[in-house]
């Protein structure tokens, strides 16, 4: 689970905290905001990067933040529907 930095129509970035060795690759991600009752799951994606964001989160030193960033693939008409209404809904400047 992560936040979403950056998001575009290609795909997005996000930045997460894991243990060391903890990482796992995934072809699909979700999209979700909690509170807003917006889900959009099983998004085809392949990692274009991650890596780890510089020091070890202080006291926690198993834990690292770090940086993602996943292009999209084949979206179904559903799923570019609901990036569509997630662009128009909860981002400003959309293009």
């Amino acid at each position: 689970m992560g936040r979403i930095r950056d998001i575009s129509r290609g795909g997005l970035a996000f930045e997460y905290v894991c243990s060391e060795g903890g990482r796992e690759e995934s072809s699909a991600i979700d999209i979700f905001l909690s509170g807003q009752g917006f889900y959009l799951p099983e998004i085809p994606c392949k990692v274009v990067y991650d890596f780890h964001m510089g020091a070890d989160l202080p006291s926690i030193s198993e834990f690292q933040e770090r940086r993602c960033g996943v292009e999209f693939g084949k979206l179904t008409e559903e799923q570019e529907r609901k990036l569509e209404l997630f662009f128009s809904t909860y981002l400003t400047g959309a293009a």
